[in-house]
């Protein structure tokens, strides 16, 4: 009897779990969402001259040294000196990237993150006394 009884209960929860998952599954399916599609990476010579741009720079934000860029770390970006608008590693155009690198100053990936975040969200930023300036060309 105990064995029956055992075997019901394993029965009865696995088709629980079952239904649980399949009915999880037809849920996603139908929210009718669209796929989001990739961001467009860099050409390999695009991320050669962007490494080489930020060997040896100095933040411009927090004054830190930028260290080097390695693959699937956190990446640099760029800051407007005018405009205080920051550009994340991938957001940076590959059009005319001279000019940009030109027109911009290094600032390390906390700090890009933190712009980046201030420019999405100015709602949920409080602004402290901030010491560095942001040095103009």
């Amino acid at each position: 009897m105990d064995v029956v009884l055992l075997i019901l209960a394993v029965l009865t929860t696995a088709a629980l779990v079952w239904a649980g998952v399949y009915f999880t599954f037809r849920g996603f399916r139908s929210l009718d969402h669209p796929p989001v599609p990739p961001k467009p990476r860099h050409a390999s010579a695009v991320n050669s001259e962007l490494k080489h741009f930020f060997e040896g720079k100095q933040c411009a934000t927090c004054k830190r040294a930028i260290p080097p860029v390695h693959a699937f770390e956190p990446r640099p970006g760029l800051l407007n000196p005018k405009t205080r608008e920051a550009i994340s590693w991938d957001d940076i155009p590959d059009a005319d990237l001279p000019a940009t690198l030109e027109s911009h100053v290094a600032i390390c990936s906390n700090c890009a993150l933190i712009e980046v975040f201030r420019k999405q969200h100015p709602e949920l930023v409080v602004d402290r006394h901030r010491t560095a300036e942001i040095p103009t060309h």
